[in-house]
């Protein structure tokens, strides 16, 4: 039974583009195959690492970002958040 392929289309950085390149041309394989063979190992590996964790992985992740814009922009308090909104929107 022949095998069917789907197209998908996506943005590299200039970088990685070139990177790829080198890495075709240094096995001569095609980039595509490079993509998809990179891509599947990727993929084999965070379905391993979810099954493994269950949904304990993502909720982990979740909690990782728990408090992450306090972090990044200090401490606010309502009323300054409040503040910054209306100011915003031209309340004041």
């Amino acid at each position: 039974m022949a095998s069917v392929s789907a197209t998908i289309s996506l943005r590299l950085s200039a970088e990685t583009k070139e990177r790829l390149a080198r890495a075709a041309t240094l096995t001569r394989r095609s980039r595509s195959f490079l993509v998809k063979e990179a891509l599947d190992k990727y993929l084999d590996a965070i379905l391993s690492e979810e099954q493994a964790a269950g949904g304990a992985g993502r909720i982990a992740r979740l909690l990782a970002f728990k408090g992450a814009g306090a972090r990044i922009a200090g401490g606010r308090t309502a009323a300054d958040i409040d503040a910054q909104v209306r100011a915003f929107r031209g309340d004041e």
